[in-house]
């Protein structure tokens, strides 16, 4: 499943500080509204002098039925249309890959001290509140291939770890 995102991985890396908080976007996690509130942006191999990380995990189901739907609007497709070819392996995209994919993405770059938290931690980060559909989100199964890995990191919320072990710990999930 892995070769399956290299397009993501391969992109720039970016991570912000917001009022001396240090926080890395991910795409439907507040990443726009964390972009705008930045003070200071890191990029690629910058991002190795970081201390600490924060990361916003949003719950892994409502993201992926978020990513499906808005890929959707973006691209001028049916919801059933996006969400039968991501079911197929046609479709991957960052909009709904997993949480985790990202968390490669980082590693890339940085092996240091890493603090998940939940998506609802942003509002402590910025009031701003960017990108918010207007229209309302249609439900769609959720891909187990999609979400899985994700439910297994919500146990480490609010815990500080390196990131190098939350990507061991996990990578045998993608398999």
């Amino acid at each position: 499943m892995l070769k399956n995102w290299t397009n993501l991985l391969n992109t720039e890396c970016k991570v912000v500080d917001i009022s001396g908080t240090t926080v890395y976007p991910i795409f439907r996690n507040g990443s726009t509204s964390l972009f705008g509130a930045c003070d200071r942006t890191y990029v690629n191999y910058e991002i190795s002098a970081c201390k600490n990380i924060q990361i916003l995990i949003r719950d892994p189901d409502e993201r992926f039925v978020s990513g499906i739907n808005i890929y959707s609007e973006q691209n001028n497709l049916s919801i059933e249309e996006t969400w039968s070819n991501a079911q197929q392996g046609i479709l991957v995209d960052r909009h709904f890959c997993p949480q985790y994919i990202w968390l490669l993405h980082l590693y890339k770059f940085y092996k240091g001290p890493v603090t998940l938290r939940k998506f609802e931690h942003i509002k402590t980060l910025t009031s701003i509140h960017w990108k918010k559909s207007k229209t309302k989100r249609k439900q769609v199964p959720i891909l187990s291939k999609f979400v899985d890995i994700d439910h297994k990191l919500m146990k480490s919320i609010n815990k500080t770890t390196s990131l190098k072990n939350l990507i061991e710990r996990y990578r045998h999930v993608l398999s």
